[in-house]
């Protein structure tokens, strides 16, 4: 079957939604951590908004994925969830205390938790399960062109065109705004709304839902901030450098993961969700046991482009697996315990990340290599008890 036979109207639109949304987020992303570090933030400080950024999101993903099961309407949330961060990524270069920054980030993912079980629902209905994987790969491959667009951007501005953070900020804020002009043509799937309390679908979940969800809960332990990653760049050298080969790695670990997601979305129609995440996980252990030896860019390049390619193998697919295995009257509800799950353990493990990073930056990086093997091994074993 052609490519294109194969997605989804809705899901190209959205496709197009999330490259335009991540654009104007990667622009502020490239650059956050230095600005963090400007305004006086500590490692600890990383690890705690890049952790209350995931907890944020993810708790309201279960509601707000609930509520779209229960009213039987996605496509309103999805909305609110792209106009709200648009608002505060206009504020955010307006920040003079890493306390404001945390307040403005906070907000900014409220409406990420707003949007991502409702959309995430949206493509799951629009497709069939034999498709599944290619839509949800063809949606990450937008999501991340548009991340690979705006972290080279990012790059361009602050290197050649001498442009100020903030100022790299404030365009990301406004840019995020014409995200929304594709969201119109977007049609609603359609669902039936459910007259049950808004937590009921938690209970019917089957029991292979809750066993998988365990082994990625794991893997979100180990999955801290990618701050981190890009902090062991910015200490490793100094002045222009200390900026610049942040933003150039962050633009090369987008582009593996652009070039990937499809590619290994459509492996797992044809291999199995589960098999792809083990190799996802393995990747990801390697990558980070990389990261706590490398000091110069002969490893930071290959370590970088693995870092692409181990989140390829991951992000798509973990969703397209819940997808699989919830009912399709509970997508969102299943999708948006996902989220709050994984959402959870990586507030959890960024804030022990950043307090390994003050003991020592190889210490974070040990961290997240053995969690993640411990999620092979536990999903290993899930598919050992089915």
């Amino acid at each position: 079957m052609k490519l294109t036979a194969q997605i989804s109207r809705t899901v190209f639109l959205l496709g197009i939604v999330s490259l335009l949304n991540d654009l104007a987020a990667e622009l502020i992303m490239a650059v956050l951590p230095v600005f963090l570090v400007g305004l006086g933030s500590a490692g600890w400080v990383v690890g705690l908004i890049g952790g209350l950024e995931d907890a944020t999101k993810s708790i309201l993903s279960l509601v707000f994925g609930s509520l779209a099961d229960r009213v039987g309407r996605k496509k309103p949330l999805v909305f609110l969830g792209y106009l709200i961060p648009s608002v505060f990524r206009i504020a955010l270069p307006f920040s003079t205390h890493w306390g404001m920054a945390l307040l403005f980030r906070v907000l900014d993912r409220v409406g990420k938790g707003m949007r991502t079980a409702p959309r995430d629902a949206l493509i799951a209905d629009a497709v069939t399960e034999s498709t599944r994987g290619a839509n949800f790969g063809f949606h990450r491959a937008m999501d991340t062109g548009g991340a690979l667009l705006g972290s080279a951007l990012a790059f361009v501005f602050f290197w050649w065109l001498g442009l100020p953070v903030p100022g790299i900020i404030l365009v990301g804020g406004l840019v995020s705004l014409a995200s929304l002009i594709p969201l119109s043509f977007v049609p609603e799937s359609g669902s039936l709304g459910q007259r049950k309390k808004l937590f009921d679908g938690l209970r019917e979940l089957p029991k292979k839902f809750y066993l998988n969800l365990s082994g990625m809960a794991v893997f979100a332990l180990a999955n801290f901030s990618y701050m981190f990653f890009l902090l062991k760049v910015n200490a490793a050298y100094t002045e222009k450098l200390a900026v610049g080969l942040p933003i150039a790695m962050y633009v090369l670990y987008n582009f593996t993961y652009t070039f990937c997601a499809l590619p290994v979305g459509m492996l797992s129609d044809k291999i199995g969700r589960r098999a792809v995440l083990l190799m996802g996980y393995l990747l990801f252990s390697v990558t980070s046991l990389g990261f706590a030896f490398a000091q110069d860019l002969g490893l930071f390049v290959p370590l970088f482009a693995l870092y692409g390619v181990a989140y390829a193998f991951i992000e798509s697919n973990q969703r397209a697996f819940i997808a699989d295995l919830a009912p399709p009257e509970r997508r969102g509800t299943a999708l948006g315990l996902f989220h709050m799950c994984v959402g959870f353990g990586s507030l959890l493990g960024s804030v022990i990340a950043g307090v390994l990073w003050g003991f020592s930056p190889a210490l974070t990086f040990f961290y997240g290599a053995m969690l993640s093997c411990a999620s092979v091994a536990l999903l290993m074993a899930t598919t050992r008890a089915r």
